[in-house]
C-alpha cells in the first residue's frame, strides 16, 4: 500500500496582503491591466516556503451601474459561514479589490464571485443557514478576469485557479459548460434534458430502460479509433457531466493520440437528479447491480471489450466514489480496477469489504485535503489497511482541493493511465 501525501491546509486568508507589500503605483498599475485585460486572475505569488504560494483574486471597479459595495470570494470548500469576512473581498485601492489567499502550490478550485451594489447587506449576509449562504455566496457567476473556466456538475460554469505546481495533463479538453444556466454551482447535480448537444463522432448515447431501477437511463459509450482488438473498459458514475459539460470524449482522444492513455472503451453513466443519485448510487441495490446484471453485459455484446475482469474499471466522485468501491467489494469477479475520488465514506463503512478483497485488485482512492470529514474518513480506512492489509493493492492520495470538479475531471485521466498506460506513458506525466 502506498499513499502519497498531500500538503494539509494552513492559514488561508491574509488580510491587507497587497496593500501592505505594495505601493499606490503598483496597484494602480494592476487596476489599468485589468481592465485592459492584460492581467488575469488570479495572480499567484511565490512565498518563503517553495511548497505554498499566494494566490490573488482580483476585481477592478468601475462604478456601474452602482459603486461595488461588497464580493465574496466562492472558492469550492473554502466558503465558512461562520466566518464569512474570510472570503470577502477587501477593498484595497480605489477601485481595485482583493481577496488573498495562502494555498498549497499544487492547488486546484473551482470558484465564483458574487458582487454586490449599492446600499443594504449583500444576500449571502442576510441568510441565516449553512446551505443558503454558500448558494447566496456562489450565485454569481465566473471570475470574467479569468480565462480558464470549467463545468460543475449541473453544466454551471465556474471559473478554475490552477496554482503553479498544479498536475494538469495537456489532453484536458476544455470544458463546455451550459452557459444558460447561471448557478450557483455548489452542490448542483445533473436533470433531466438532453443540455447542450453532444456532437462527437465516438461517443455513442443510448437510452437503456434500467430493470433494477425501473426506469430510463442514459449511457455514453466512448469508442476509441486505434484499438486492434478488445480493449480494457473504464466505467464512470456521474456520466452526464463528462459527456455533456467535460469535453470527455476530446480529453481521451488527445490521451490515446499521444500515447499516454491505451485505447479504451469509456462508459458514462447518467446519475441524473440529487434525489434519484442519492437513492442509487450508495447502495448495492441501485446502480452498482444495474451494472452489474445489465449495462456490463449489454455494453461487451455490443462493443469489442475485453473479457478480463483485470481490464475493467470503475470510477466515481463524492456518492459515485462510494458507488465504485461498492462494485469492486461486491462484484470482484466482474471489475479488477476502482478509482474512488472523494468516496462518501461516512455514509457506508467499507472497512471489512475492502480488507477483504481478493488479488489481482487494485484500488486507488484519492480525497481532496480541503474537504475534511471525507479525507478524515479515509484516513482512517488507510490507517485500518496498514494494521489489515488486505490481498488487493490498495493506494491512497491526498490532493490539494475540495469536493471538486476542478481536480476529479484532470485526475481521471490520469488516474486511467495509471490503470491502462499506453506506449508513451512515463509514469505519470501527461
Amino acid at each position: 500500500m502506498r499513499t502519497r501525501p498531500g500538503t494539509a491546509p494552513g492559514s488561508l486568508r491574509h488580510y491587507g496582503y497587497l496593500r501592505d507589500t505594495r505601493s499606490a503605483g503598483e496597484l494602480g498599475a494592476w487596476k489599468h491591466a485589468l481592465r485592459n485585460g492584460e492581467l488575469h486572475t488570479p495572480v499567484f505569488e511565490a512565498t518563503a516556503d517553495p511548497a505554498l504560494v499566494y494566490a490573488h483574486f482580483l476585481l477592478a471597479d468601475d462604478g456601474q451601474p452602482a459603486p461595488l459595495t461588497a464580493a465574496i470570494l466562492s472558492a469550492n470548500a473554502l466558503v465558512d459561514h461562520r466566518d464569512l469576512d474570510a472570503s470577502e473581498f477587501e477593498k484595497i485601492a480605489e477601485g481595485l479589490w482583493a481577496v488573498t489567499l495562502q494555498v498549497p502550490a499544487d492547488w486546484r478550485a473551482g470558484y465564483r464571485i458574487t458582487t454586490h451594489r449599492g446600499a443594504g447587506l449583500p444576500a449571502w449576509r442576510l441568510a441565516t443557514e449553512r446551505r443558503p449562504i454558500r448558494l447566496a455566496a456562489d450565485a454569481g457567476g465566473i471570475d470574467e478576469l479569468n480565462q480558464l473556466v470549467g463545468a460543475s456538475m449541473n453544466g454551471a460554469p465556474l471559473s478554475l485557479a490552477y496554482a503553479p505546481a498544479s498536475r494538469i495533463p495537456g489532453s484536458l479538453a476544455t470544458a463546455t459548460p451550459d452557459w444558460h444556466r447561471p448557478g450557483p454551482a455548489v452542490g448542483g447535480w445533473g436533470e433531466p434534458g438532453q443540455g447542450p448537444g453532444i456532437k462527437h463522432p465516438r461517443l455513442h448515447h443510448h437510452e437503456l430502460y434500467d430493470e433494477n431501477c425501473q426506469r430510463p437511463r442514459d449511457l455514453w459509450m466512448y469508442v476509441p479509433t486505434q484499438a486492434d482488438g478488445p480493449t480494457p473498459l473504464a466505467i464512470v458514475h456521474d456520466g452526464a457531466t463528462y459527456a455533456r459539460f467535460l469535453a470527455a470524449a476530446q480529453s481521451l482522444d488527445a490521451a490515446i493520440a499521444s500515447g499516454e492513455l491505451a485505447p479504451l472503451h469509456v462508459l458514462f453513466i447518467d446519475s441524473t437528479t440529487v434525489q434519484i443519485r442519492g437513492e442509487e448510487l450508495p447502495v448495492l441495490g441501485g446502480t452498482t447491480r444495474s451494472i452489474a446484471e445489465q449495462f456490463l453485459p449489454w455494453a461487451r455484446s455490443r462493443y469489442r471489450i475485453s473479457l478480463r475482469r483485470d481490464d475493467v474499471l470503475i470510477n466515481g466522485a463524492s456518492f459515485g466514489g462510494l458507488a465504485a468501491l461498492l462494485m469492486l467489494c461486491r462484484y470482484p469477479d466482474l471489475v479488477g480496477c476502482a478509482l474512488a475520488q472523494s468516496p462518501s465514506l461516512w455514509h457506508t463503512d467499507l472497512t471489512e469489504s475492502i480488507t477483504a478483497l481478493p488479488e489481482h485488485s487494485t484500488v486507488l482512492i484519492q480525497a481532496g485535503c480541503y474537504e475534511t470529514d471525507i479525507h478524515e474518513g479515509c484516513l482512517r480506512l488507510i490507517e485500518h489497511l496498514r494494521e489489515f492489509p488486505p490481498a488487493g493493492q490498495v493506494d491512497f492520495e491526498s490532493l490539494s482541493g475540495g469536493h471538486d470538479w476542478s481536480w476529479w475531471n484532470p485526475e481521471l485521466l490520469y488516474g486511467l493511465a495509471r490503470f491502462f498506460p499506453g506506449p508513451a506513458h512515463t509514469g505519470g506525466s501527461m
